[in-house]
């Protein structure tokens, strides 16, 4: 039998610490991180007589407004998917038979 080691139990003590504080520090969100957005503004150029400016402006919008549906998508998704994993983890009523 192997003799108990105080300086391996320090150890092992104080990596479990270590994580625990690494843990405690780590933001949980199930929030998609991006920045705010609030009413677009056009840009300066979509009045002008340049068509390649205007077709620009206009593709970009479009892209814009994919984005935000994916982004709402994910969200979507995300929350399914939190709501789910906390099903399969919570303990159940029956006593587990």
């Amino acid at each position: 039998m192997k003799q108990f080691s105080w300086q391996k139990l320090l150890i092992g003590l104080a990596l479990a610490a270590g994580c625990v504080f690494v843990g405690a520090a780590i933001p949980m969100t199930n929030q998609a991180h991006g920045e705010g957005r609030g009413v677009p503004e056009n840009p300066p150029f979509v009045d002008t007589s340049v068509p390649i400016l205007r077709e620009i402006s206009n593709t970009l919008h479009q892209m814009d407004g994919r984005l935000a549906r994916l982004e709402l998508a994910a969200q979507k998704i995300q929350a399914k998917a939190g709501t789910s994993s906390m099903r399969a983890v919570a303990p159940r009523s029956d006593g587990g038979n």
